[in-house]
C-alpha cells in the first residue's frame, strides 16, 4: 500500500514534464515578407524556405537580399528564393558565409547572393554553371557543356551565362551587378547581339520588406 503515493508522485511529475515541451500554442510562425517596386508586390512565404545551416534567422537575411537590387531583378524575372544555406569561401574553406539561393525551374539554374550578416548586407553573387571558354579556367579544358556553361572574357569582371541548347545568352552579371536577364532585364541588343531580336526593357529596381 504504501508504493501507491509513490506511483502517484512519479505520474504527476510524468504529467507535468509532458506539458512542458509541448509546443506553444501562441508560437509566433514564420512571417510573409513582400517585395514591392511600383504596382509589383511578389510575397515571400519564410516558412516555406528551406533552411539548410544552423543559428540563422531566416527573415533577418531575407530582408538582408530583399534590400538588393539583384533580388528584385531576379524575383521579377521569375526566379524564386528556394534555399538558404551554408557557403564556404573559395580562398579560404574554414571561413563560412550565408547563400540565399534563387532559382528558376523553367532555365533549371540558381544563382547565390552571399549574406553577411554581421553587416547586415549582401555581398558577391554568382550563377551554378561550370566556367568554360574564356581563359584557362580548370573546367575549360574539356568539352563543352551541353545545357550552360558561363564565361569571363579577358580583362573583364563579367561572367557571360550561356544556353547551349538555344545558343543564347540568359544571364551577364558581375559579384555586384545584374547587368542583363533573359528575358525580362537589360537589354540583348547590348548584351547579345548576335541573337538578340528584340530589347528587353530596364525598368529601375529597389527591394524592400513591408
Amino acid at each position: 500500500m504504501r508504493q501507491k503515493p509513490v506511483l502517484l508522485v512519479v505520474l504527476l511529475l510524468l504529467a507535468l514534464g509532458a506539458g512542458c515541451t509541448s509546443t506553444p500554442e501562441n508560437a509566433t510562425p514564420a512571417p510573409v515578407l513582400h517585395y514591392e517596386q511600383g504596382n509589383t508586390s511578389i510575397p515571400i512565404n519564410v516558412s516555406e524556405i528551406p533552411v539548410r545551416t544552423f543559428d540563422v534567422n531566416a527573415t533577418e537575411v531575407i530582408e538582408i537580399v530583399l534590400a538588393d537590387q539583384r533580388a528584385g531583378i531576379l524575383l521579377e524575372g521569375g526566379w524564386n528564393i528556394t534555399s538558404i544555406r551554408t557557403g564556404f569561401e573559395e580562398e579560404d574553406p574554414n571561413r563560412e558565409h550565408i547563400d540565399a539561393e534563387f532559382r528558376n525551374d523553367e532555365l533549371s539554374l540558381s544563382f547565390f547572393i552571399e549574406v553577411d550578416e554581421r553587416e547586415e548586407r549582401a555581398t558577391r553573387g554568382r550563377c551554378s554553371p561550370m566556367v568554360w571558354g574564356g581563359r584557362p579556367w580548370p573546367d575549360s579544358k574539356g568539352p563543352r557543356p551541353e545545357d550552360y556553361y558561363q564565361s569571363r572574357p579577358p580583362l573583364t569582371d563579367r561572367f557571360s551565362v550561356v544556353d547551349c541548347q538555344n545558343e543564347r545568352i540568359v544571364m551577364v552579371y558581375n559579384e555586384t551587378t545584374i547587368f542583363y536577364l533573359y528575358p525580362s532585364y537589360g537589354d540583348a541588343n547590348v548584351w547579345d547581339p548576335d541573337r538578340s531580336e528584340t530589347g528587353a526593357p530596364q525598368p529601375s529596381h529597389t527591394g524592400r520588406t513591408a
